[in-house]
């Protein structure tokens, strides 16, 4: 599976390079982190680019990874036929301290 990060955190100049990476892809299904982003340019990229996606390559399937079970929620209540969600796997927990 191919897997491709966004880094940006909204969808400013990304729409180019989902599509090259959709288009060049080989294989039947892909994986797309928009983990950077919040939710509602997830939620907006990954139904977006799903029903584009659809529309040209029916066959084809992507498995958007997320930043939260938050965000996970909100885009599965639109769940399309060719989409799948994962939670990203931080490998760094995030701590925070209290200072005295």
């Amino acid at each position: 599976m191919n897997i491709f990060k966004i880094k940006e955190k909204t969808q400013i100049n990304i729409a180019d390079k989902i599509e090259d990476f959709l288009v060049k892809s080989p294989q039947n299904h892909a994986e797309i982190d928009i983990s950077m982003m919040n939710l509602i340019d997830a939620m907006r990229t990954a139904v977006l680019w799903s029903v584009n996606l659809f529309t040209k390559y029916p066959d084809k399937k992507i498995c958007w990874a997320v930043k939260d079970e938050e965000t996970k929620k909100a885009i599965s209540r639109l769940m399309l036929k060719n989409m799948e969600l994962k939670i990203k796997e931080n490998t760094t927990a995030n701590k925070v301290y209290a200072l005295k």
